[in-house]
């Protein structure tokens, strides 16, 4: 990163000869967690889809193996989200997720006194949003 600062400074002082000064902006700490979350969740995914492979394919069961270190991260889900914001997790890992058929909504009700919205909920940054609208 430092190399791509030096770089940059030495094009834009060689074209506008002006004094300047580059600095880095840091990601917010919501920034972060979001990139964590779903990357999180996009292994998850990856980890179900090749046990399921696995299974099916060769026939080695890893569930046993792999159920230990599912169980840590929703320990860790639970010390950071709500009942409303595990379920809509759980709903999409478990149940949704792995349904072929399913079309990659959800429908949303907030109780506040607004009808149910239909809105996407297929990949994990989806996920992301839904679960952002029950805060903790």
């Amino acid at each position: 990163m430092n190399n791509n600062r030096k770089d940059i400074h030495k094009v834009l002082k060689n074209s506008l000869n002006l004094r300047f000064e580059i600095k880095a902006k840091s990601p917010s700490p919501e920034q972060i967690e979001k990139k964590l979350f779903i990357e999180a969740l996009r292994t998850m995914v990856e980890i179900q889809d090749r046990t399921e492979f696995l299974i099916s394919e060769i026939g080695i069961d890893t569930v046993h193996y792999e159920d230990k270190y599912f169980r840590v991260i929703e320990a860790l889900f639970k010390m950071h989200f709500n009942k409303q914001q595990l379920s809509l997790i759980h709903m999409y890992l478990y149940e949704l997720k792995p349904d072929k058929t399913w079309d990659g909504k959800i429908e949303l009700d907030l109780q506040d006194d607004k009808e149910p919205q239909i809105v996407d909920f297929k990949h994990p940054k989806h996920v992301w949003e839904v679960i952002k609208k029950f805060k903790k």
